[in-house]
């Protein structure tokens, strides 16, 4: 999947759970805090583009690392502490660590499949501290063909009948037959006109904007917007398209976030402070 890097990135010593840090704005615009999901096989320093992104927007940013995140470890089943099986139980464990770790107001920015996660995090959650969730490339429906997908373009297996059975082992590690339901429940769980930006890639190899569509079929009930690219693939709107990706999320932002407070100093007059 999409690996972005940037080298000049400098990650601050702010730890939080699994490897987690924050990344403060140094002109902070807003009270909430963007928490960050990567992609599966990617890490925090993938999300670079987006934590630079969020700073200048006026917001801290947070990333952490995600557990079940590469192929050589599907071998060791996907438990989380209370013993949930499966991807997405892991990773809505880890995300809602990170989530209660903050005091402020959040806003979850997920990228592909892991984006399951934080909908199963988000609802089961019972503070009411998660404001908005943006969704880039997923997460999504039909996973059997998303996985094949996969394996095909980004693990190139170019045997059929290997790529078949790894697919469907991977289907089985993230939920199986229990995966669509598990994630419908949720989404009926969320609150009435919850703001969700869906973003979705017109020539994604891997991830079909149906498979999305599907996904969230039975949002009616959020307030859902979709923010269509057709000119990039799979996870490419921030590199190839930055101006208008960034104008877009800048304006779901707004829409949902609190201007920050300004120091006294800032907001006291000269007459005031002559005084």
């Amino acid at each position: 999947m999409a690996n972005i890097k940037n080298p000049e990135m400098k990650m601050p010593e702010e730890p939080l759970p699994h490897s987690g840090f924050r990344r403060r704005a140094s002109l902070k615009k807003y009270e909430e805090v963007i928490v960050f999901v990567h992609h599966f096989g990617g890490s925090p320093i993938a999300l670079a583009r987006h934590l630079l992104l969020a700073n200048e927007m006026g917001f801290d940013a947070v990333a952490f690392q995600l557990k079940f995140n590469r192929i050589r470890l599907m071998q060791f089943p996907p438990l989380t502490r209370n013993f949930r099986f499966g991807g997405p139980e892991v990773w809505a464990e880890q995300i809602s660590d990170i989530l209660s770790s903050i005091p402020e107001r959040k806003v979850l920015f997920t990228l592909s499949s892991p984006g399951s996660g934080a909908l199963l995090s988000i609802a089961r959650r019972n503070p009411q501290d998660v404001v908005g969730w943006i969704c880039d490339g997923g997460p999504f429906a039909q996973i059997q063909r998303c996985l094949w997908n996969l394996f095909t373009h980004e693990y190139t297996v170019t045997n059929p009948v290997t790529r078949i059975v790894k697919a469907r082992f991977a289907v089985q590690l993230l939920g199986g037959k229990r995966y669509k339901k598990t994630c419908d429940d949720a989404l009926a769980q969320l609150p009435p006109r919850f703001p969700i930006l869906s973003i979705r890639a017109w020539k994604d190899k891997l991830v079909p904007m149906q498979a999305i569509e599907e996904f969230f079929a039975g949002a009616n009930h959020l307030q859902l917007e979709v923010f269509s690219m057709p000119e990039v693939g799979h996870l490419q709107g921030l590199s190839r398209s930055p101006k208008e990706y960034k104008l877009r999320v800048q304006k779901f932002l707004q829409g949902i976030s609190t201007p920050a407070k300004r120091p006294k100093s800032e907001s006291t007059g000269p007459r005031e402070r002559d005084q």
